[in-house]
């Protein structure tokens, strides 16, 4: 009972945080975590783009949180738009929840054909997550993390299951620096169903207009791979307790979405997020 006191207590917090108007990044700030043992606050100022698919980047802010109960390996995290919840005590894997929430896309976006289309309203996605840590030695920074998730829109902004898989790889090291360092590489697989991917690169409707290459031809892409993605990071400690973490992300869009006039017309399929971040432990 009184952990699940202290679950609620730590989710509603960091909820809390997920929806305050500092999160006004639109994607997922490129930042790992190297250590999920600790607790922290932290900040990061983040490059993401405009929109998923689009030739330019805007600035953002995006919360950065943990909290690890005594005792054990679970936790609650919050990472930009990204709640997590793990809910195992064990080394090696990690599971549980996973709350998101990705941005709009409306009249305020740069391009100027773009911010014309009919708007995406901002949605609420909800499903679970695993993950296995493949510790390497005894250092427990020297690792392999496999995971991956699955969610659902919560807010009928499009229908259907986005997922993806995920591979890590984690190496300490302070050679260069002289600081204890961590860095980190990845290459993910993004999956979406034709629900998420005709609402975010699809057009139909009064927006074909727009794009006379169409010759009043509805696009009306299909699930499948949508993106590869490759995540890196290098996070120093500062202090003893606090922790800098510079970040960031390509990702290459594939398949339909890649093909979108959204993007091939108007964006640009190679899309980069680039930020650094504060963290202090307590």
């Amino acid at each position: 009972m009184k952990m699940m006191k202290q679950y609620r207590r730590a989710f509603t917090i960091a909820a809390a945080m997920l929806f305050s108007p500092v999160v006004f990044a639109q994607d997922m700030g490129p930042f790992e975590f190297t250590d999920d043992r600790t607790s922290l606050l932290g900040l990061g100022v983040v490059s993401n783009p405009d929109y998923y698919g689009a030739s330019s980047n805007r600035g953002g802010v995006v919360p950065l949180a943990r909290y690890t109960f005594a005792g054990g390996n679970r936790h609650v995290q919050l990472l930009g738009p990204e709640l997590t919840l793990n809910l195992l005590d064990l080394k090696e894997w990690r599971a549980g929840p996973i709350l998101r929430v990705r941005g709009r896309r409306d009249d305020g976006v740069n391009d100027k054909v773009v911010k014309r289309m009919r708007p995406i309203a901002s949605a609420t996605e909800l499903g679970v997550f695993a993950a296995y840590h493949l510790y390497l030695d005894n250092a427990p920074l020297h690792k392999v993390v496999f995971s991956g998730d699955v969610v659902g829109n919560t807010t009928d902004v499009y229908t259907g299951a986005t997922g993806n898989l995920r591979v890590t790889y984690f190496h300490p090291f302070s050679r260069w620096i002289n600081r204890p360092s961590v860095g980190s590489i990845g290459l993910g697989l993004f999956f979406a169903g034709e629900g998420f991917n005709r609402t975010y690169f699809g057009v139909t409707g009064s927006d074909v207009a727009l794009y006379p290459s169409r010759n009043g031809v509805e696009f009306l892409p299909k699930s499948g791979l949508t993106s590869v993605k490759i995540p890196f990071s290098v996070t120093t400690q500062l202090q003893q307790k606090w922790l800098l973490t510079v970040g960031g992300r390509y990702e290459r869009l594939l398949g339909d979405a890649k093909d979108s006039p959204v993007v091939e017309d108007r964006g640009d399929p190679n899309q980069w997020a680039l930020g650094f971040a504060f963290s202090y432990l307590f």
